[in-house]
This record gives structure tokens, sequence and C-alpha cells, in this order.
């Protein structure tokens, strides 16, 4: 009778012992697996302009808030953002402008974006999706308003999300397209290419 009694002992720690690995591994966050259905994106990095959009401008930066919506049993994840763009205009000349930073010589891009990610595994990412572009650029004359026009933009990338102690990291790279009136702006299309760091809590 002891020896059963014992035996069904041993049988129940080794039975909880390994709950409590299968509960604790499962409880480990993955880079491509989120613990919250709703987490924080704080991010920013270059923007490249291209195509026509190179021609009238250098490298600029750009600044990001956005948010990973995760429904339970739903491969896809929501992520509306918010992003600010500055490019430094060039001097018509060749060159970049005198001033540095100032109003006068950079155009701002702000962008609210709606974007689903696809995760592909190993904190690898697929994203794309579409939503508004503002472009506003200055005239060059104090007497004239900055130039504005809002657009419909679409984007597409991929990048890789990895552990950063209690909170998640990433690096992103995008293709961002909007179509402008060119007799305004003198181009047409504008096309940026941001490569992204973010944090994700």
């Amino acid at each position: 009778m002891q020896r059963r009694h014992m035996g069904l002992a041993i049988a129940g720690v080794v039975l909880l012992s390994s709950t409590t690995r299968s509960t604790a591994y499962a409880q480990v966050p993955r880079g491509d697996a989120p613990s919250r259905p709703v987490q924080v994106v704080v991010s920013g990095g270059l923007s490249l302009p291209a195509g026509d959009l190179k021609d009238f401008h250098d490298t600029g930066f750009h600044y990001d808030a956005s948010l990973l919506i995760n429904f339970a049993g739903f491969p896809l994840t929501l992520r509306p953002e918010a992003s600010l763009t500055r490019l430094k205009l060039k001097d018509p000349s060749g060159g970049t402008t005198a001033s540095s930073g100032s109003s006068s010589d950079v155009t701002q891009m702000f962008a609210a974006l709606g974007n689903i990610e696809l995760p592909l595994g190993g904190g690898l990412y697929a994203l794309a999706g579409g939503g508004v572009l503002n472009l506003k650029t200055p005239t060059g004359s104090a007497s004239t308003a900055d130039l504005s026009q809002s657009k419909v933009t679409f984007d597409a990338g991929a990048g890789l999300r990895f552990r950063l102690g209690g909170i998640s990291g990433f690096l992103e790279g995008r293709v961002g397209t909007a179509s402008y009136d060119q007799g305004k702006f003198g181009f047409s299309k504008a096309t940026l290419i941001p490569i992204t760091f973010g944090l994700v809590f």
C-alpha cells in the first residue's frame, strides 16, 4: 500500500512539473508572437527620396507612432500608424540649401496609415497598406503660403522583430508612393524608402 501511494505521489510530481514547464514555455513571448492584444510602437529612421522626389530633396528623417492590434486565432496584425517625415530641399544649383533645417528649406510629409503585418516566422514579417499622405513644401517666398496637398498613398515592406530584454525591437524597410499634381510641386510622384528602427512596448 505504501509503495502504491509513493508511486502515485511520484507520478503526480512528474505531471505537475511537466505542466509547469509547458505553461512557462507558452508564456515566453517570441519575436514573432506578441504577448498582448494591443502594443505601442515608437520608431524612426532615415527617409530616402526616390524617383522625382530625389531630384528636389536630400535624405531626411521620419518619426512614427503606431499600434499593433492582435486578434486571437488570427494570423494577421493590424497596424494603424502616424508618421512625420522631413526632407531637406536641394539648392537649384545642385547643392543643398544654405540654411540648416529651417522651415524655409524643408518639405514635411505627414502620413496616416493603416497597415497589415503578416508574420513569416523567426521574427520576420511582411507588411502592406495605405492611407493619406499630406505633402507640404515651402515656396521660397516669405509672402506666399507653403504649398500643401493630401493624396492617397500605398506602402509595402518587410522587417525583422527581435527581443530587447522585456520589450521588442525591430528593423524595417518599406517603399511608399503617392501621386501629386506636377504643375503644383514640379514632380508628379512622391516615392519614399523609409529605413526604420523601432521599439514595441
